[in-house]
């Protein structure tokens, strides 16, 4: 009997210190619904303990052991369920994309030229919608910012600046070749961006697949083959301010975005020039107009993350939260592999960015294969409709999104059991929806800037 006991009140101690460290990070996290309830779960547990300690010696043994046997029924159901197993998928061979046909490029032409009446001529079916969304105010245009005048002329300022990056992007490699090895190059690769800012990097062989066919945006001539073979891809990520990202569709998370892009920006060319002068071709690949591969896909392949059902990188640590930056070498280097943490599986049950997402731009149903890959496929016109009205960068899904919680002990606790443990995932969404909400509040301006 007294076995049962203890067993009972150290079951429910254990679940007490869990709800009282979520009390905690929900408070620094400055989360209000998720630290009420976490403390009244807290409150609930004790009050149950103190309830079962003070019955009759046989129904306090009764109850104490039930508890525990419902503790042990949820590991012997988290071992059973086993471990998630949904993987990226190449499942046939995959063509180059065209940036001209990235919805960015496609509403960077202007209208006067010959280049607009070629392109619409060569995807007449694109036109009557592009044409609808072109009547709408621009991102960051007059029209919007009124709504936060600091806020919006600050990331236009910030997407200014890195336009006048992009004559720094590349150059001539020293005709002094400093000689290390792969494993050494790697090392000190990695030092550097983390010394510069990085939150996270990773490294692979660079996918022609995923680089872009012909010039859509940016210095180059319109429309002009690219031709770029360097052999690795050096990829790496800046996680982004939670409570900026917090206000998100408002104006403080396109400002955060545009920060990021600076930073990333500042990292690759600084990065790229030291590759240069140590004898190896290199290149940044900056945003705005300078991009010429597709950044997901390759950061997937570094081993970052996953592309989940928002058609962006889950990071391991900062989930969607994050802006990537690449660079582009043939410096000799160890590439890393792609991994599975689960994110798929969990983004098959969890769907609460696509529930949200003002535009349903993002697929609610099964992935679906597009260019050799199975995956989520959003609807980009629908989504940029919607930026264009919000004349921001959104942000929603990145914002409701469980994978976005702060890093530290708890969440990552958290995102490993769920990395483990199929039944886990199921639970962890039921508690982000139960502690969190099914649809997070969306914050003020977390920016203090006067307007």
């Amino acid at each position: 009997m007294d076995f049962w006991i203890i067993a009972g009140s150290i079951s429910l101690a254990l679940l007490a210190v869990i709800f009282l460290v979520f009390f905690l990070y929900a408070c620094v996290e400055k989360a209000k619904r998720a630290a009420t309830r976490s403390g009244l779960a807290g409150i609930l547990v004790l009050t149950l303990y103190l309830v079962f300690a003070s019955l009759p010696a046989p129904w306090r043994a009764g109850l104490f052991g039930a508890v525990f046997v419902v503790l042990l029924l949820f590991l012997f159901g988290l071992l059973l369920s086993g471990r998630p197993k949904k993987v990226t998928e190449i499942i046939g061979p995959q063509e180059r994309i065209d940036e001209r046909d990235v919805i960015f490029a496609r509403f960077d032409i202007d209208e006067a030229t010959a280049n607009f009446r070629d392109y619409y001529a060569r995807r007449p079916e694109r036109r009557k919608i592009d044409d609808e969304i072109r009547a709408l105010p621009d991102i960051l245009a007059p029209p919007h910012l009124k709504k936060s005048p600091t806020l919006f002329a600050l990331a236009a300022a910030e997407f200014g600046f890195l336009e006048h990056q992009i004559s720094r992007v590349a150059g001539k490699e020293s005709p002094d070749k400093v000689e290390s090895s792969p494993p050494e190059n790697t090392r000190m690769v990695k030092s550097v961006l983390k010394y510069l800012g990085a939150d996270a990097c990773g490294i692979c062989r660079l996918n022609p697949a995923y680089i872009y066919s012909h010039v859509g945006r940016g210095p180059d001539p319109y429309g002009a083959e690219i031709d770029l073979r360097h052999a690795f891809a050096i990829v790496f990520a800046l996680e982004m301010d939670t409570e900026m990202v917090t206000a998100a569709p408002g104006a403080p998370v396109i400002v955060e975005t545009g920060k990021k892009y600076v930073e990333a920006a500042r990292i690759s060319i600084i990065a790229a020039d030291l590759i240069r002068r140590l004898g190896f071709p290199a290149r940044a690949h900056v945003a705005g107009s300078n991009y010429q591969a597709v950044l997901p896909p390759i950061a997937w392949e570094a081993g970052l993350g996953e592309v989940g059902r928002l058609g962006v990188l889950i990071t391991w640590k900062y989930g969607p939260r994050a802006r990537l930056g690449l660079i582009t070498t043939d410096l000799p280097l160890v590439a890393d592999r792609p991994e599975h943490r689960g994110v798929l599986d969990f983004c098959e049950q969890c769907r609460k960015c696509a529930l949200l997402c003002p535009a349903r731009a993002i697929p609610r149903g099964d992935r679906i294969e597009e260019n050799g890959s199975r995956r989520w496929i959003l609807d980009r016109e629908a989504c940029y409709k919607y930026w264009r009205k919000a004349g921001t960068d959104c942000a929603v899904c990145l914002r409701v999104c469980p994978y976005s919680k702060p890093s530290g002990l708890f969440h990552d606790a958290i995102r490993m059991a769920g990395s483990r443990w199929r039944l886990f995932q199921t639970i962890s969404i039921l508690g982000d929806d139960v502690f969190y909400g099914k649809n997070p509040i969306q914050k003020k301006s977390q920016i203090s800037l006067s307007s």
